[in-house]
């Protein structure tokens, strides 16, 4: 056997052994960082000193939401995550006394919700920045009509509803506007095969407050109303 053989035969076999040790090295890793998460799943903060951080509300992450409303005729949209449930065809939606938009909803009486995907990130931080009384917000999204006046609709949200006031609560620097859902508009893409909203083709845009930071949705880890059936007393 020539030298060129055995040297090409060495060259080979080094080769080979490299791309086992890099495997080898990737798969440690991997297991590492299973391993990490699944120790991370398994912290119990029982015996975790608490430590008192003062008066915050800190129920987040929260859907990033746009409202969308006309003051004084013209569309205007802010995005807004403080909006929670109540019951099952109520919103509540806390909103600053300087926002523009609030003179709008409280003339109106109507407003829409619209909830976007984290692919929006952009525009959804946009409107929330800028005051509709500096800037007009009214072409940063393509809208459509819905039943109500007054209450635009955005067509590339996943997920639109259609709201009436009922009621308006004031607290000393927040407008908190209690409204009914009369009509929800859901992109077709998003129902699954009972016609039920699947938020994982949602991919809804989340927001916290603390770190002011935006975060997408995480899998599933349970069934509700069944979960709890497995606990022991």
């Amino acid at each position: 056997m020539n030298n060129s053989k055995v040297l090409n035969i060495i060259l080979a076999l080094c080769l080979f052994f490299l791309i086992l040790k890099v495997n080898f090295k990737s798969l440690n890793n991997n297991n590492l960082e299973e391993n990490k998460l699944t120790k991370t799943e398994k912290i119990d903060y029982t015996n975790i000193p608490k430590k008192n951080i003062g008066a915050q509300s800190v129920l987040y992450p929260c859907p990033t939401t746009v409202v969308g409303t006309k003051v004084n005729g013209k569309v205007n949209w802010i995005a807004i995550a403080h909006i929670g449930n109540i019951g099952h065809n109520k919103l509540i939606m806390s909103m600053h006394k300087s926002h523009h938009s609030n003179s709008g909803i409280k003339k109106n009486k109507t407003v829409s919700v619209n909830m976007l995907s984290e692919s929006q990130i952009i525009p959804a931080d946009f409107v929330g920045m800028k005051s509709g009384a500096n800037v007009d917000k009214s072409k940063v999204f393509e809208y459509f009509e819905g039943e109500i006046k007054n209450a635009p609709l955005i067509k590339s949200s996943p997920i639109c509803m259609e709201c009436t006031v009922v009621d308006t609560y004031e607290t000393e620097h927040h407008d908190n506007f209690i409204v009914k859902v009369e009509n929800t508009y859901v992109s077709e893409n998003v129902l699954n095969s009972k016609n039920k909203i699947d938020f994982n083709k949602v991919k809804p845009l989340l927001f916290e407050m603390p770190t002011r930071g935006y975060y997408k949705l995480g899998e599933r880890v349970g069934e509700a109303w069944n979960d709890g059936k497995k606990y022991k007393k």
